[in-house]
């Protein structure tokens, strides 16, 4: 067995829960990490990485942690019966300070004393790196003051394997704390039991894709399989508004409701920091046909005495007859072949794309297989007796969907006529405002409904995109609407196969990655050559990385249309 070296150093965190919180419990700063060449699968030492918030979420004295854990597992209400011929397959749990959240979170835990689990998969959050990725952590395993917790590496390697878009990057762990504060509990209940480390960074639709390839991965597998999502709620509302909230999006997990969830949070109608890693659950589980179980609902101010700035926990557990789900595909099957990577980004004011460092990006791998994109090519307008131009179809309903959000009303639903709006497929919406770049977000790989897609698209570009402030109402009037519904992703085998001015492309090489939208190279008046070397720049790459070991191209088209035609 090869021995497990620790690596890097790491800061203390705000044990409240809340990362870029209000300038309260801060204690300690971030300290450079560097991570040698032993933080590579294979290295002749594999990495063990340090704890990061000993000392500050919990005690850093195993006598004392230890004495501490067992109290908080003794205090805990006795584990609740799975129902005849179901098990328990899945929890959601806080991560914040034993102080607030322990208590909930040892209620979680205390299920699975006396259990067996053959494989067990940590998901959680990425608050500090900004790494748009989802991140497995490859071999060795996580220490903590009671001892290590070994990386499952058999296990870690098929997760990797089954997506491309999924990276081991070490450096997107080591600063994070929500899988780390729930190892305690992890080795108190179960024992220093190989686990699957994975940090879900990025945008929401990383955490659905991420759920369809565990499913893929877990689809056959005889053993037992344990799947935890490490999660806090709202964060610094009064009590009253905190409880409402949470339970907003309490109910639509216990509905095993992971789109229902999505909505509810683009709205702003519930918050939770681990957003990603619940839908990974949570798509899981409804292929499985759990039931979720409320245990714990609470919030800091029982351990804090303030109630106008709480932050909220739950914990949830999840029965099942077993995972995986019956009918899933195999991984390997042709229906769990992963192509390369989806996004959900914002665009610069260029039309651009990329993985580089900075707020205006936020590219989020996830699974996507072949052949489930349908190639629409371009879209024909389709007009008839009764029915609107699929275009201008398609703009109504975005216009419409954002004049009732922006009003503080409830997302309509919109009824489309056109079948092909419930294909699934890549798209982005640009807003504009006196032709300057507003808001773009937008997902590079189809993973709902076009219809969908289009009025999400539009909600997240107008309030989410961390390049700037919300569109307001009275904007809206001032703003011009643009859609890109784009063609699945084809490897590129040759460089000769990427036509300027027809092509968008996608680079990948290790966790880096950048896309330009076909619209960029003619905008800017680039050659083939010159589009590829911005785009290797784009992705935080040296110039001419796109045709190094490891580089991975994905070529495809677009059909832009907007309320202002060119």
């Amino acid at each position: 067995m090869k021995r497990m070296r620790r690596t890097g150093s790491a800061p203390v965190r705000d044990p409240l829960g809340a990362v870029g919180k209000r300038g309260r419990l801060v204690a300690g700063v971030l300290l450079c990490l560097v991570l040698g060449a032993g933080a590579t699968v294979g290295a002749e030492q594999d990495p063990l990485r340090p704890a990061a918030v000993a000392g500050s979420f919990y005690p850093d004295n195993p006598d004392e942690l230890g004495h501490l854990v067992d109290d908080l597992l003794a205090k805990a209400a006795s584990p609740t019966v799975c129902a005849p011929g179901a098990q328990l397959v899945g929890l959601v749990v806080p991560h914040a300070g034993y102080v607030y959240s322990g208590a909930a979170a040892a209620t979680g835990f205390k299920t699975l004393a006396g259990q067996t689990f053959d494989r067990i998969y940590l998901l959680g959050v990425d608050h500090r790196s900004g790494r748009p990725t989802v991140s497995v952590w490859p071999a060795g395993g996580f220490d903590t003051p009671l001892g290590p917790v070994p990386a499952d590496g058999t296990a870690s390697r098929e997760l990797l394997a089954a997506d491309p878009a999924l990276v081991a990057d070490p450096s997107q762990h080591l600063a994070e704390h929500s899988l780390e504060v729930e190892l305690p509990f992890l080795i108190k209940t179960l024992g220093m039991r190989p686990s699957v480390f994975v940090s879900v960074g990025g945008a929401p639709d990383n955490g659905l894709a991420l759920g369809r390839t565990l499913r893929r991965v877990l689809a056959g597998f005889p053993g037992r399989v344990l799947i935890v999502a490490s999660t806090d709620w709202s964060h610094y509302h009064d009590v009253a508004t905190a409880r409402a909230l949470d339970e907003a999006g309490i109910k639509a997990v216990l509905a095993l409701d992971a789109p229902g969830l999505l909505a509810r949070c683009a709205k702003g109608e519930t918050e939770l920091c681990g957003l990603n890693g619940v839908l990974a659950l949570l798509t899981v589980m409804k292929e499985a046909g759990a039931k979720a179980r409320l245990l714990v609902q609470t919030d800091s101010s029982a351990a804090s005495g303030d109630r106008d700035q709480v932050v909220g926990y739950a914990t949830i557990l999840f029965e099942a007859s077993g995972l995986p789900a019956a009918g899933s595909p195999a991984a390997g099957s042709p229906a769990a072949v992963a192509d390369p990577a989806t996004a959900s980004l914002p665009v610069s004011s260029e039309r651009e794309t990329g993985a580089a460092s900075g707020a205006s990006t936020q590219v989020g791998p996830a699974a996507f297989s072949a052949g489930t994109a349908p190639a629409l090519g371009k879209i024909e307008t389709t007009k008839g007796e009764g029915s609107m131009d699929m275009h201008q179809e398609a703009l109504t309903a975005v216009r419409t969907t954002l004049e009732a959000v922006l009003a503080g009303k409830p997302q309509p639903k919109v009824e489309f006529a056109d079948p092909r709006f419930r294909e699934e497929c890549g798209v982005f919406v640009t807003l504009k405002e006196h032709g300057e770049l507003r808001g773009c977000i937008g997902l590079i790989q189809g993973v709902q409904p076009l219809g969908d897609a289009i009025q999400e698209m539009a909600v997240a570009a107008a309030t989410r995109d961390p390049r700037f402030p919300a569109v307001t109402l009275e904007e809206l009037r001032e703003i011009d609407i643009e859609i890109s519904v784009l063609s699945p992703m084809i490897p590129v085998k040759s460089l000769e196969e990427i036509q300027v001015g027809r092509d968008g492309v996608l680079l990948k090489r290790g966790f880096r990655s950048g896309v330009f939208l076909p619209q960029v190279a003619t905008e800017q008046g680039w050659d083939r050559d010159t589009f590829l070397q911005h785009l290797d720049l784009k992705a935080g790459l040296p110039p001419g990385s796109h045709q190094q070991p490891g580089a991975e191209l994905f070529r495809f088209t677009a059909e832009v249309f907007g309320e202002k035609e060119p």
